[in-house]
């Protein structure tokens, strides 16, 4: 029987299908780039060069949902601090570490010393290298893509961050194209005379008094991304989707979004009084928090405030994804903290008039003189305790505060 020799390994293609992609992509041919990158992948399924450069080409295609999962898939990946790869050599037993500082140099192959030219003529089309740096010898070398394999051992850092970026622009390009959807529901509220702030809570919530509104309208739900992108063609979120309610916005951000919806932002104590829903209780459930209600940082949660139980959720919830309070609003205690139209005074309770309360006075808006530049949020996130939920719960931020925490929803006159 005669002895057959393949030229090349099975995988030996990989460098050779991303290099020729890469080209492809580069002038513009992104369906025959998406072929190529297809292929290399099916060879190497955990390679994030090869799914990032894949995503690249889906993205110039418009198929914004396999671009996502591609790079959804590489965010999952190890991070690492350098481009560590093991090398698997033709006629080498053993997978060699090393670090790759250049994935494709093109020049003649070096045919000193190779056995397999007395196997295949040496070529003498410029052939694309790796240039590794190998940690057993301490050594540089460059190396055919056809004569090796690399795994890579991790995401570099840099990388890592450069494929955040770019999920999220896939991500708004998919918002975008899922649009604003229905435009949002509002709940009309009687309005009446409710008991404001709590005796027990910090000196910020005190002392309780009675205020009493007019009859105004709420949105069910904080205003979400879709929602706001379609509006004002942009959308600073950290964590993107289209029903997820949109956070990072100044206030100026959220109120110009409800004046251009023909709405405005709710005053402070229209905020509290839909919030309790009619209740009296510190939570419009009952007296203790309950993650089934409203998203905070739980067990779930990265950040050192983190408490024992689970919402279910790690950062933002899409909207509507905890029942509703008395009132039928979404929200009211958790996912992102809310701006309101109101001044923030620590002393305010002792002065605010008893009907339909619209905060501080301040002289001008933009200037802000005659006094501090906070305004109020309400609500609590994600990124907040469990008192956070509590229907009284106030806080004071600058007005061009950005945080992953942060969004609102507006109001309307009946």
């Amino acid at each position: 029987m005669a002895c057959v020799f393949s030229s090349v390994p099975a995988w030996a293609d990989i460098g050779q299908l991303l290099a020729e992609g890469d080209q492809k992509l580069s002038l513009g041919d992104a369906a025959a780039a998406e072929d190529l990158y297809s292929r290399a992948l099916k060879e190497d399924p955990e390679n994030y060069r090869i799914l990032r450069s894949l995503a690249h080409a889906q993205a110039r295609l418009e198929k914004y949902e396999e671009a996502e999962s591609l790079l959804n898939k590489i965010l999952g990946m190890e991070v690492t601090t350098q481009r560590k790869v093991m090398v698997e050599l033709e006629g080498e037993t053993e997978p060699l570490e090393a670090e790759i500082v250049d994935e494709n140099v093109v020049l003649k192959e070096d045919v000193k010393n190779n056995m397999r030219n007395y196997i295949d003529p040496p070529s003498e089309d410029p052939v694309s290298h790796y240039r590794l740096f190998f940690f057993k010898t301490g050594k540089m070398e460059m190396v055919p893509h056809k004569r090796a394999k690399i795994r890579y051992l991790g995401v570099p850092h840099s990388v890592h961050e450069q494929v955040r970026e770019e999920y999220n622009e896939v991500k708004m390009k998919l918002i975008g194209k899922k649009g604003a959807g229905a435009s949002a529901e509002m709940a009309m509220l009687a309005g009446g005379c409710f008991t404001m702030g709590n005796n027990q809570g910090p000196s910020i919530e005190q002392p309780e008094h009675e205020v009493c509104l007019a009859p105004f309208k709420m949105d069910k739900t904080e205003v979400t991304q879709g929602a706001f992108q379609a509006a004002m063609g942009t959308n600073p979120s950290r964590f993107k989707g289209a029903d997820l309610p949109v956070e990072m916005v100044t206030y100026l951000e959220a109120k110009g979004y409800c004046e251009k919806s023909g709405k405005r932002l709710p005053t402070e104590a229209e905020w509290e009084y839909a919030a309790r829903g009619g209740t009296r209780t510190l939570y419009y459930w009952g007296n203790e928090v309950d993650p089934s209600r409203g998203n905070f940082c739980d067990q779930n949660c990265d950040l050192n405030i983190r408490a024992a139980g689970s919402d279910g959720f790690k950062h933002t919830a899409p909207v509507r994804s905890f029942p509703p309070n008395p009132f039928g609003l979404y929200d009211m205690a958790g996912n992102v903290s809310e701006w309101v139209s109101d001044w923030f005074d620590e002393r305010y309770y002792f002065m605010s008039p008893r009907e339909n309360p619209q905060g501080p006075q301040r002289a001008d808006e933009l200037t802000m003189r005659g006094g501090t530049n906070y305004k109020v949020l309400r609500g609590g996130a994600w990124e907040t305790d469990g008192r956070s939920l509590q229907s009284a719960w106030r806080k004071g931020l600058w007005v061009d505060y950005r945080i992953e925490g942060l969004g609102f929803r507006c109001a309307a006159r009946p």
